[in-house]
């Protein structure tokens, strides 16, 4: 007995043992899924105290945080100022040290001429 198969039915076919193959696949996949969301429920009951513990301190924390930083903002103003309080005194210093050495080029000029 022989028998024909043509390329519709031989295209049908692929087409279904690629379906079957996909389904396969997906149906690996949910199961998979599955289990890993059993073990993050498991985990997820078993630190629940220490999460909500947490979830607590962060608001905590941040509040820590913006009062730390606006101290940290406070000291960097007052460093620039005292920097620049600095840089001014530093100049007078070397004004003064141009006159008096004036004052001892003058001094010493007269002295000479004695």
């Amino acid at each position: 007995m022989e028998g024909y198969i043509s390329f519709g039915q031989l295209g049908l076919f692929i087409v279904f043992l690629v379906l079957v193959g996909v389904g396969g696949y997906a149906i690996v996949m949910i199961r998979n899924m599955n289990a890993a969301v059993k073990d993050i429920e498991a985990i997820l009951k078993e630190n629940q105290q220490d999460l909500n513990q947490a979830i607590r301190n962060v608001a905590a924390i941040s509040h820590n945080m913006a009062a730390i930083s606006s101290d940290v903002r406070t000291g960097v103003d007052k460093a620039g100022k005292a920097m620049q309080s600095a840089d001014q005194i530093a100049s007078y210093a070397m004004v003064v040290g141009e006159a008096a050495k004036v004052i001892v080029r003058m001094l010493t000029s007269i002295k000479s001429r004695s």
